[in-house]
């Protein structure tokens, strides 16, 4: 059949879109009825809600033959990734990932997810930060060294990566945020940083440590006068990332306001204000965050935003380090920055030296 995986995806739409069986058994609405609306025009599908929620949105598949390659690919980069729980067998099977992905979609990924597709599997193949999935230590913060791991995530969470970033003195650990994040990149080749979550860990488990680290973190507050209520431990792994993705040579960072099949419902909420009170702060939280960047650093900006399309993402760029007023963020930040770019230029140091020797033993052999 034709297409089969993008009728699978349609189809589950038109169920998951679709009246609860409730609601329909008072409206006296029976069988296929209480499904979401499915209009076709040529290579294009709309799948249209049952009934209006403000968190079930309308899908738009633009062009079915290119959505079919995007999910084939996806499945394909599935098949041959080593990350954990993303292996089709009896449990996960290919019709739970072609299910479970839109719990990470935004509303503007709805309009377009041929794209969304694309940019999740560019996440599960991308290979950058790959020289840290061993802990690794990349610099040193006021006594201590500071760690790098870039670790795994299970299936059906944000991302398929989680950057891990602590303190160590060798005997104690002191925890900074996770960070969610995924790297795709444009026609261009160039990378592009999202960062879907910042969230906090435990910082340590020794009350002495942990309270010297935490007096050392706190140092990003100095000289701070607007938006001091975030929490310094996420600034300071923020700061830490930017300076690993300027090193990478990454200018474009997104941050997503609402992931719709994720946060959609909360348990304690009973009624849409409250739903909608709790979403509200969820990404105002969140973005918050990198509010307080375009505070402090000079290099990193939030873009406008551009109220002609459906844009769900914060944009925003990231210049070459300028400077920063806060001596604490901006040795984070140098830290991250000079771990990525030593790690680089002693890859690139070994393919040359690699290629030298190969020069030397042909030129040695005498051919």
């Amino acid at each position: 059949m034709k297409n089969a995986l993008t009728e699978q995806v349609i189809n589950n739409f038109k169920k998951s879109l679709g009246m609860d069986k409730e609601e329909a058994r008072k409206q006296g609405i029976q069988g296929e009825d209480r499904h979401a609306f499915v209009k076709r025009i040529g290579k294009s599908v709309e799948i249209v809600p049952r009934i209006h929620e403000e968190y079930m949105p309308a899908i738009n598949i633009k062009d079915v033959d290119v959505f079919e390659r995007n999910l084939k690919k996806y499945l394909e980069a599935i098949k041959y990734t080593d990350i954990k729980s993303t292996v089709i067998d009896d449990r996960h099977t290919e019709r739970y990932f072609l299910f479970n992905i839109w719990k990470n979609a935004t509303v503007s990924d709805f309009q377009n997810p041929e794209k969304f597709i694309l940019r999740y599997t560019n996440f599960i193949k991308d290979q950058t930060f790959s020289e840290f999935d061993e802990l690794t230590s990349i610099g040193n913060f006021a006594g201590s060294m500071v760690m790098a791991q870039r670790c795994q995530d299970d299936y059906g969470f944000e991302t398929p990566y989680i950057m891990h970033l602590s303190l160590t003195d060798g005997k104690h650990i002191y925890n900074l945020p996770w960070i969610r994040y995924g790297i795709t990149q444009n026609r261009f080749g160039e990378k592009l940083a999202y960062i879907y979550a910042i969230q906090r860990m435990e910082p340590s488990n020794t009350e002495e440590y942990g309270s010297k680290m935490q007096k050392a973190v706190n140092g990003v507050n100095t000289g701070v006068k607007e938006r001091r209520n975030i929490t310094p431990n996420f600034i300071a792994a923020l700061g830490i990332f930017m300076g690993m993705l300027e090193g990478e040579g990454v200018k474009v960072i997104k941050a997503p306001d609402f992931l719709i099949g994720r946060y959609g419902r909360f348990s304690n909420a009973t009624t849409q204000e409250e739903i909608d009170k709790i979403q509200k702060n969820l990404t105002e939280n969140f973005f918050r965050n990198f509010l307080r960047l375009d505070d402090q650093l000079e290099n990193f900006k939030i873009e406008p935003i551009d109220v002609s399309e459906l844009n769900s993402f914060l944009c925003m760029s990231l210049d070459k380090f300028k400077g920063c007023k806060n001596e604490t963020l901006a040795q984070l930040y140098k830290i991250g920055r000079t771990a990525v770019e030593k790690r680089i230029d002693y890859i690139e140091d070994n393919i040359q030296d690699n290629d030298l020797r190969k020069r030397n033993s042909f030129e040695d052999s005498g051919r």
